[in-house]
C-alpha cells in the first residue's frame, strides 16, 4: 500500500438498492444491507486511496452469489457485493467470482456482461475450497515493474471457509481481506457438534487440530466459544503475517428481529494503511459493535 491516506476522498453512498431484472434474486436477512454498505465503503474508499501507488488492482469475491439480494418479507431489492464493486467510478483492473451454484454464477455472469460488458472479469464455478487454485492463477503475478496488490471478499453462509483456502491464496500473492466469520449462527449454534474429536469442521476453518484442549481453558475462565473462536481465527492469520490489529476491528453483526449475534465482519491487511481505511469505513457504520470493546 502507499505511504498515506488521502483525508480528502469521498466515499460513495449510493448504489445499494437495485432492481428486479428477471434473473435469479436470492432472499437474504434485512441485515444484509449493511454487510454489503460496509463492502461497498470500504471498496470505494480502497480504489480512491491507492489507485496511484499500484500497477494493478483485483477483486474477488469468493462466494459470489448471483450479484443481486431480495430483503425477505420487503420488495426491497440489494446490489450484492459483485455489482457493487463493479458499480463504483474508480474501477478494479481485474475481477475474479467464484460461486458454487451454477444459477447463480450465471444470473451474475449475465448481469455483468449486461451492464459492464468492458470490464475483466473470470467465473469460476464450484466450492471455493477446491477451486482456489484457479483462483490463484488469475491473479496477475506480481513482479518489480508491476506492483499487484487484491482486494477479496469472503461471504460464506457458515463456517466453511478453510483456512488452507486463505493461506493458498495470499502465499505468493499481496492479499486484504474481509472475511464474514459465522461464529454465532454456525459455529455457538453448532458447538456442541463441533467440539466432538471426530467432527472437523472447525480443525478446518482454523487450519489447526489441537484448538480443543485449548477451548477447554478458556471456557473453564468463561470465554465464550464465538470470542475463543475469533481470537483463534485472528492469531492464525498473524502467523500468515497479518497485523494482530484485526481481532480489535472486528464487528459483530445482529439480527434486526430479536438483537441475536449473527457473524462478525473481520478485516485483515499486512499494513497499517488498510487497517485505517477500515477503522474510517466503520464511520458510516455507526450501529455496529466491535468484537472486542475497550
Amino acid at each position: 500500500m502507499g505511504n498515506k491516506i488521502d483525508n480528502s476522498l469521498n466515499i460513495d453512498h449510493s448504489g445499494i438498492c437495485s432492481s428486479d431484472d428477471g434473473l435469479i434474486i436470492p432472499e437474504v436477512g434485512s441485515w444484509a444491507e449493511r454487510k454489503y454498505k460496509l463492502v461497498h465503503l470500504y471498496c470505494d474508499l480502497f480504489l480512491k486511496g491507492i489507485r496511484h501507488s499500484w500497477n494493478q488492482l483485483v477483486y474477488i469475491d469468493l462466494f459470489a452469489g448471483s450479484g443481486k439480494a431480495k430483503v425477505r418479507n420487503t420488495d426491497k431489492i440489494l446490489a450484492g457485493s459483485p455489482l457493487l464493486a463493479l458499480g463504483l467510478a474508480n474501477k478494479f483492473d481485474q475481477y475474479i467470482f467464484c460461486e458454487e451454484n451454477e444459477g447463480l454464477l450465471q444470473a451474475l455472469q449475465t448481469r455483468v456482461e449486461s451492464e459492464y460488458p468492458q470490464v475483466n472479469a473470470h467465473y469460476i464455478l464450484g466450492d471455493c475450497n477446491k477451486k482456489i487454485t484457479d483462483v490463484l492463477k488469475l491473479i496477475p503475478t506480481p513482479s518489480r515493474n508491476n506492483k499487484v496488490l487484491t482486494f477479496c471478499f469472503v461471504d460464506p453462509f457458515s463456517l466453511n471457509i478453510e483456512f488452507d483456502t486463505i493461506r493458498t491464496l495470499c502465499a505468493q500473492r499481496y492479499v486484504d481481506f474481509l472475511i464474514l466469520l459465522a461464529l454465532s449462527m454456525d459455529g455457538v449454534r453448532n458447538e456442541s457438534i463441533y467440539i466432538e474429536n471426530n467432527n472437523q469442521r472447525i480443525d478446518k476453518f482454523l487450519g489447526l487440530s489441537e484448538w480443543r484442549g485449548r477451548w477447554k481453558n478458556e471456557q473453564i475462565k468463561g470465554k465464550s466459544f464465538r470470542k475463543f473462536l475469533a481470537n483463534e481465527y485472528a492469531q492464525q492469520m498473524v502467523t500468515l503475517n497479518y497485523k494482530e490489529e484485526s481481532i480489535k476491528q472486528m464487528l459483530e453483526i445482529k439480527s434486526d428481529e430479536k438483537n441475536l449475534s449473527l457473524y462478525h465482519l473481520a478485516f485483515f491487511s499486512r499494513h497499517s494503511l488498510g487497517y485505517r481505511y477500515w477503522k474510517e469505513v466503520k464511520k458510516y457504520a455507526s450501529d455496529q459493535r466491535p468484537l472486542f470493546e475497550d
